[in-house]
């Protein structure tokens, strides 16, 4: 059952913003709230519930006379935080295919890693020529990851920029070390 009648959905349809301002201010903490509920993130939730209204504006003139507006604005969300919820674990079941890939990869690099303190040296001098070739922000991305141990959103968050910023670094660091250090590790995968 609406709370609404069936009239404020023609008033909406009809573009009447005074009636789309009425529901935006009765529901938009009660959609929020719900969204939160599932994802733990009230500014995801936030985002969803604008996206919800915006939607809702955009499609107005699509509604049914008869729609209850209640009903309508919930199934929206929902399945907008069940679509929020999927890319968050399918990029949660890649990032962890990528730890388990470093993982197997360090395996193998320190299995085979001969422990001779001239081929550390020798190493220690290629890899700085290496770094020495990335570009300034690649290099200190990097650097920050592998000699100050941070993590990627800490990283993102210190430099100003996005994970994505981060991992992109980092995949051509690693790329440039991959190939300039093949000899030293020829089972080393990344």
């Amino acid at each position: 059952m609406s709370l609404f009648p069936k009239e404020i959905v023609k008033q909406i349809k009809s573009g009447n913003s005074p009636a789309f301002e009425k529901i935006y201010q009765f529901f938009y903490k009660k959609l929020s709230y719900f969204s939160n509920q599932y994802l733990m993130d009230i500014d995801e939730a936030n985002n969803i519930v604008q996206e919800v209204f915006t939607e809702l504006w955009a499609r107005r003139e699509l509604l049914d006379d008869s729609t209850n507006i209640q009903a309508w604005l919930f199934t929206v969300t929902k399945n907008k935080s069940l679509k929020r919820l999927r890319k968050l674990k399918s990029r949660s079941t890649y990032l962890s295919y990528l730890e388990k890939r470093e993982n197997d990869a360090n395996y193998k690099a320190l299995e085979y890693f001969d422990t001779s303190d001239f081929l550390f040296e020798e190493l220690d001098q290629k890899i700085k020529e290496s770094l020495k070739g990335l570009s300034p922000a690649v290099r200190l991305v990097f650097e920050k990851s592998r000699f100050d141990d941070m993590k990627n959103r800490e990283i993102a968050d210190e430099l100003g920029i996005s994970i994505k910023t981060v991992e992109a670094h980092m995949s051509k660091a690693l790329r440039v070390l991959r190939k300039e250090l093949q000899e030293y590790f020829p089972l080393f995968f990344f």
